[in-house]
């Protein structure tokens, strides 16, 4: 009898013991991993604990983590729209909050009357993720983070910026973002501080894409090789700018049946809009003109020959597709495929190895600080447009540029052009 209950104490014992170690294996994973939440649909209320960690995954590959020293009660709503968007908050106060998170897909769909305008010159929005932030009460430090992945909306080729849009001024301002890297995964994450949020005030906020600007009046060039038949584009920097060039150039202008002066066509307001799409993307076609503008296609087609008339856009068929261009009037300095042209990092690496002739892809990856899987892959796509070779040198694969590829033929033709002139 005696050992039957030594046993069962015994038993007990053991039950007890696993039930603690079970516990504390969850509180420590918890603690280490986060809560995962799994809502149904695309709204979902909780409250967070201090130094909790929670992540909330919404349908369409949707994910909110949030981390925090102080108790948050927290409301998030995403439009059903969004889809592969991924968003970290950690969270730094010295009280408890109410925060209520919405996400749209426009800055339109926020019912804010007029839809703000996005920033001028360099920056441009292709995330299509816009998420409003509230607070019942200030916050000392709001740290987000997203992952740098194509997948979710950001090309790891690319610099950005995060931006909150200020409704009472009318303006975007733009915090420090920084590329951080994630050693365990080898993959990179976008990490922004923002300090004093002001209690009760909205804040929206998105990335913006920043293009590549060297100087006010140094032109990115672009050229577009197809069918044998090289043409040139300039995107210069601002329609003020590129208005200023038009005016001073000489050129002939067989006007047809139009009897506008430069001015009456530059001073049209469907046509400045159609010329900073243009000048925002070189080689937009006219379906996405179309879209973008909400013009009629007859209206469209009528100011695009006008713009066409006097000089102000040139245009080239690519595949299928209409694209248009800022005007050229001579080839500038360098040839470049459309392929290449739609990336500066493939670019940098192409001008790279021009350089410095027999470099690698470990000491690229070192140069520029970019993972080597993102650099390997725009090396294979210079070796897709056959404007690099390679040349095994001991044990390592040395790149050199192909100097046989109509890119440098060219190059070469517009870089002696240049000095007769």
């Amino acid at each position: 009898m005696r050992e039957k209950i030594i046993n069962r104490a015994f038993i007990s014992k053991v039950i007890l013991s696993s039930l603690i170690f079970i516990i504390s294996v969850n509180l420590i994973y918890s603690i280490a991993y986060g809560r995962d939440e799994y809502p149904s649909g695309f709204n979902f209320n909780d409250k967070v604990n201090p130094d909790e960690n929670v992540n909330y995954h919404f349908s369409n590959n949707i994910l909110l983590s949030l981390r925090t020293n102080v108790l948050v009660d927290i409301n998030i709503e995403y439009e059903n729209r969004i889809e592969n968007r991924q968003i970290e908050f950690i969270i730094n106060n010295t009280q408890s909050i109410s925060l209520n998170v919405s996400s749209k897909t426009s800055m339109g769909n926020f019912g804010m009357g007029n839809t703000p305008q996005e920033p001028k010159g360099q920056y441009q929005n292709r995330y299509q993720c816009f998420i409003k932030i509230e607070s019942n009460v200030s916050i000392n430090k709001i740290t987000i983070r997203n992952w740098e992945l194509t997948q979710l909306g950001l090309n790891p080729s690319n610099r950005y910026k995060l931006a909150s849009y200020n409704p009472a001024g009318d303006e975007w301002n733009f915090f420090e973002t920084s590329e951080v890297l994630n050693e365990s995964t080898s993959e990179y994450y976008l990490e922004t501080e923002i300090i004093n949020l002001n209690a009760e005030t909205e804040y929206y906020l998105t990335y913006f894409e920043i293009v590549p600007i060297f100087n006010s009046w140094i032109w990115v060039i672009i050229i577009v090789s197809i069918v044998g038949i090289a043409s040139a584009v300039i995107y210069l920097i601002s329609r003020s700018d590129y208005f200023q060039y038009l005016r001073q150039r000489t050129i002939p202008i067989e006007k047809g049946a139009h009897r506008l002066s430069l001015d009456d066509v530059l001073e049209n307001e469907n046509r400045n809009q159609i010329i900073d799409l243009i000048l925002k993307e070189p080689g937009i076609h006219f379906n996405e003109l179309l879209r973008k503008t909400g013009l009629a296609a007859g209206n469209l087609v009528w100011h695009l020959d006008i713009l066409e008339t006097y000089k102000v856009i040139g245009k080239k068929r690519v595949g299928k597709f209409i694209a248009y261009f800022p005007y050229y009037q001579k080839n500038p300095l360098s040839n470049l495929d459309i392929k290449l042209s739609k990336s500066k990092l493939t670019l940098e690496i192409l001008e790279m190895i021009e350089e410095e002739p027999g470099l690698w892809n470990n000491l690229i990856t070192k140069k520029l600080e970019v993972d080597h899987k993102t650099i390997q892959y725009h090396i294979n796509k210079l070796k897709e447009l056959n404007l690099i070779r390679f040349r095994k040198e001991g044990r390592k694969k040395k790149i050199y540029p192909n100097l046989d590829a109509e890119y440098f033929e060219k190059k070469k033709e517009n870089d002696n052009q240049n000095l007769n002139d």
